[in-house]
């Protein structure tokens, strides 16, 4: 019992001596001594005052060596406040994270530059039958995104969408050209543009987590198929899910990171969906 006693103390002294403490503070920026501590941008801290009580709240804004610059969220801070980590590194209360959405994003619009990889899915049906084709490609896409309020966004991508799928014909089936045992294919290249309602529903204070859906609207730029019936494919429309994470690397700018499923409309002559992986750099004003 006396040896945990005494660990215990040890190991409270050790963690006070290391404590972190205020050491200039000036234009709603203070200077960090981190005393052997470790942080990372985003990182908040309490300010405690000589007699223990909170006066404030602090957020690492940068870290270099031993020392961090953080910004003044709010309360009194002065030299020689020593410092207490808030909820855990990489941790914010919700009121606060909402309440300042600039100490993430800086701004409530952003644009940005988005590359992704498609998986496509087609069924081709004929009077003679149906077949399925499969197959991948890219899109590139640039986006505008705006909050309507703290939680919900909508986001604008317009780009140049892809669809490429091949498949071989099955026994008996004849469609376009394609006919029993041939390779069937469909390639197109659409400007497209998807707009979408996202909801926030989880956030840290480099993280946000969102949640979506939305319409995809394309306008066929070139297209070949030896299955389908080229003429016919002029534009077309979409039903888009979406799940996304938005990483926030400082205030302006964030890796932008999203998955879709988008459904095409079922007609006489065909079917098809997509699952969409992205991700891209974006810069808030």
């Amino acid at each position: 019992m006396k040896t945990l006693i005494a660990t215990l103390i040890l190991l409270g002294l050790s963690i006070t001596a290391n404590a972190a403490k205020v050491t200039k503070v000036s234009g709603g920026k203070a200077l960090i001594d981190l005393e052997g501590d470790t942080a990372l941008v985003g990182d908040q801290y309490f300010v405690i005052d000589g007699s223990g009580k909170k006066r404030g709240l602090l957020q690492v804004s940068k870290v270099q060596g031993g020392r961090a610059i953080a910004t003044v969220s709010k309360g009194n801070v002065a030299a020689g406040n020593s410092l207490q980590r808030f909820q855990g590194r990489m941790s914010a209360a919700p009121s606060e994270v909402n309440k300042s959405r600039g100490k993430a994003s800086g701004s409530k619009k952003s644009w940005g530059l988005m590359a992704g990889m498609v998986n496509s899915s087609m069924n081709v049906k004929s009077s003679t039958g149906s077949m399925t084709m499969t197959g991948s490609s890219f899109n590139l896409d640039g986006y505008y995104q705006t909050y309507l309020d703290k939680n919900i966004s909508v986001k604008i991508l317009v780009g140049y969408e892809t669809l490429n799928v091949t498949g071989t014909a099955s026994s008996g089936f004849s469609g376009g050209s394609c006919t029993s045992g041939m390779k069937c294919t469909a390639d197109i290249g659409y400007l497209g543009m998807n707009a979408l309602i996202r909801y926030s529903f989880y956030r840290t204070t480099s993280l946000e987590f969102s949640a979506g859906g939305g319409l995809g609207f394309l306008f066929a730029m070139q297209k070949s198929s030896n299955v389908l019936d080229t003429a016919k494919i002029t534009t077309n429309q979409t039903i888009v899910g979406s799940l996304g994470v938005d990483w926030h690397l400082d205030k302006r700018t964030y890796v932008p990171i999203q998955l879709d499923y988008a459904m095409f409309p079922d007609n006489n002559t065909s079917s098809a969906s997509q699952m969409m992986i992205r991700a891209g750099y974006g810069w808030a004003f």
